[in-house]
């Protein structure tokens, strides 16, 4: 497999579509199984979806299970939420539950409320219709047999929230989350304090991090390019990533397994805790370090074998 092979797909996915259908195009379209994506987007929402490739998906855990100071745990959205009705999946494809008046829906008054959301940890409710894994199944296949998931609240951050416009019971939102966030659950919390329900009607997951959904293809124009250049190679796919540099033997070590003078050597770095991209002298990864808050560092895995 060659380097240009691996790395990052940037794809703009349209609404309709679930993220797996992605996945499954993109298997046909580049005749090859390596292939994940980093977080599901829901059928009915469109953007950023990081599509890992090759080598690309040793990635996923930064993707899925970041660390906060990384900038791939944040997700930003623009989207558009509905008050005064609520539906059975939160977004514009479930049936209607619920309706309640709304009033005194002013830009003062909205803007006050989704400021209440920023800075401090908010418990979260995930959605019944959700990827959320309930022992191994996920809360929407158990919603749709017509079971109560047991789902739990979740601590989440909410960085950014704001107003952009309001047309009659429909606002207009922009929001910067963190990983784990339910932009429809976000929806509902907001109705609350404005004493109604809501529902998302439209959702576009504009970057992950410091991928923008500017960058990104559609699979239309994917399709009609070679592989090679649709993919953010490695070296950029683990941009979002401090850099270690490997000096010495380090590199020689790595290749053996032997790990401990690289965890000592950032140990005592006096670097911030985070994870590492440890790299080559040409600036290609090649190994993953995290160092905690105790100073301890952990070998996660090699990049490149």
């Amino acid at each position: 497999m060659s380097q240009n092979s691996s790395g990052i797909l940037l794809l703009d996915k349209q609404p309709e579509m679930t993220s797996y259908d992605c996945i499954r195009n993109l298997k046909r379209i580049w005749k090859r199984t390596d292939i994940g994506h980093g977080g599901t987007l829901d059928r009915f929402a469109s953007g950023m979806l990081p599509i890992l490739v090759g080598e690309g998906l040793k990635l996923v855990r930064f993707f899925l299970e970041s660390h906060p100071t990384l900038p791939t745990y944040w997700k930003s959205y623009a989207g558009t939420f509905e008050f005064g009705t609520a539906t059975e999946t939160g977004d514009p494809e479930g049936d209607v539950l619920e309706t309640r008046p709304v009033s005194g829906l002013t830009p003062e008054r909205v803007t006050a409320a989704m400021s209440t959301f920023v800075g401090a940890p908010c418990e979260q409710m995930p959605p019944q219709f959700s990827a959320k894994k309930i022992n191994g199944e996920r809360a929407s296949d158990l919603a749709r047999a017509g079971k109560v998931p047991e789902l739990k609240p979740v601590q989440v951050y909410i960085r950014n929230f704001e107003c952009t416009g309001i047309e009659g019971n429909r606002v207009h939102f922009t929001a910067d989350c963190s990983k784990g966030t339910y932009v429809r659950s976000l929806a509902l919390d907001l109705a609350r304090k404005l004493d109604t329900v809501a529902h998302v009607t439209a959702l576009r997951r504009t970057a992950v991090g410091d991928f923008k959904v500017e960058s990104a293809l559609t699979l239309a124009q994917v399709e009609a390019m070679p592989l090679e250049k649709s993919l953010l190679d490695m070296q950029r796919s683990t941009s979002f990533m401090p850099a270690l540099e490997l000096i010495g033997i380090e590199l020689e070590q790595l290749r053996v397994g032997k790990t401990d003078g690289i965890g000592a050597r950032l140990a005592n770095s006096g670097l911030a805790p985070n994870i590492y991209c440890a790299r080559n002298a040409a600036g290609l990864p090649v190994g993953l370090f995290e160092l905690a808050k105790d100073r301890q560092v952990k070998f996660l895995r090699g990049i490149i074998s």
